[in-house]
């Protein structure tokens, strides 16, 4: 029975479905030839984005990397060589290419830029200066990026500071992407990879951080906040419109395709789906099979009187509190074990075998936990 439940779900449309509704970001990166600006990019949102993004030429000396896997636009100015004559040509290709998006709609905009500057040159030039206050001038928000923070000293690095500062007043992040690990140590106190982030996705409208957060390489715990405060509440408000009239346990199938879109949609948070398609099968095949199961296990063990507003009068009719408390669970242990798995995976030295972190055995006792700290109804 669980295997033809399974067949009815196509796993990788629903994937397709969940990615076409977000939303992405569009990220102006530019700055002299020699920058650092592909390091920035590898850095922050992973070493394949340009890779296997569609490279695609939209004016001279301006390219797009944009593709289905990823969930955020980037936009790589091509480096300029020293000399007046290019450095003006530079600067006004960009800008013009720059007011001719401004007139469409937001989604087609520059939604932010980061212009890098490479410590190494032990300056902040004229031309650097400009192209910041031009795309100021815009209204775009705009962060300088300073890289290669490991080529100067403590002094040097406070005159960079100030130039910036002085200059054009845009928000500085010192940054390395240095391989050697006694390195980045040492430059630990300095490097602002963290904050560079978080200044990206303060400035970005709400309906555009989800494609941004979803797009960064690692940076779990701002995975983990997304889905639970706004991708799971999608999904239990669903769940609660299905049994806005209570239904009989037996029609609580009518919960699994909201289950497994959810279920898809934080392994696309996580970036979990570029992992393999036996993963996105393992998940969905799970939620499909294991979350009836353990609805039936509260419905009719204790663990139902932990979920808020339901007694034990309740039988075994499903109501809008059940289904929208359950559901919530099921995508807190989801997300749980993605989490998890994103740590593993990322922090790891080696490939991770992933049924260890997507267990049904673990996922109920995650989904227990979450009843267990829920129990009066705090952040349901």
């Amino acid at each position: 029975m669980s295997d033809i439940k399974v067949k009815n779900f196509d796993f990788q449309r629903e994937l397709e479905k969940v990615a076409a509704g977000i939303r992405k970001p569009n990220i102006l990166i530019c700055g002299a030839t020699g920058a650092g600006k592909s390091s920035v990019v590898n850095w922050v949102f992973g070493k394949n984005v340009a890779a296997t993004g569609t490279g695609r030429p939209l004016t001279r000396g301006i390219t797009e990397y944009s593709s289905e896997d990823t969930s955020v636009n980037l936009f790589d100015t091509e480096g300029y060589e020293i000399g007046e004559e290019k450095i003006s040509a530079y600067r006004d290709n960009v800008e013009k290419w720059i007011g001719e998006r401004r007139e469409g709609a937001l989604a087609g905009q520059i939604h932010e830029a980061w212009y890098c500057i490479s410590a190494a040159n032990k300056r902040v030039t004229d031309m650097d200066l400009s192209v910041v206050q031009t795309l100021q001038e815009k209204n775009i928000p705009t962060a300088v990026v300073l890289t290669q923070l490991d080529c100067v000293d403590y002094d040097e690095y406070q005159e960079l500071l100030k130039a910036v500062s002085e200059g054009c007043g845009a928000p500085c992040f010192a940054t390395s992407a240095h391989a050697d690990k006694a390195v980045q140590e040492a430059l630990a106190p300095y490097v602002q990879w963290d904050a560079l982030v978080d200044w990206a996705e303060a400035v970005l409208d709400d309906s555009l951080k989800e494609g941004f957060i979803g797009s960064l390489a690692g940076y779990v715990q701002k995975k983990q906040a997304l889905v639970t405060k706004k991708i799971i509440p999608i999904y239990t408000t669903a769940a609660a419109g299905v049994a806005a009239i209570p239904i009989p346990f037996s029609d609580a199938v009518l919960l699994e395709p909201i289950q497994v879109s959810m279920a898809m949609h934080i392994l696309r948070t996580y970036g979990l789906d570029k992992i393999s398609e036996d993963l996105i099968s393992f998940v969905g095949s799970l939620v499909v099979t294991q979350a009836g199961r353990m609805l039936a296990q509260s419905l009719t063990a204790g663990v139902l009187k932990m979920i808020p507003g339901v007694g034990t009068a309740a039988g075994i009719a499903v109501n809008t509190v059940v289904a929208s408390t359950f559901t919530a669970a099921i995508g807190a242990a989801l997300s749980q074990s993605c989490a998890n798995y994103s740590k593993a995976v990322f922090e790891g030295s080696k490939p991770q075998s992933y049924p260890e972190f997507f267990d049904s055995a673990i996922l109920s006792g995650f989904v227990e936990s979450w009843l267990k700290e829920h129990k009066n109804g705090k952040d349901t």
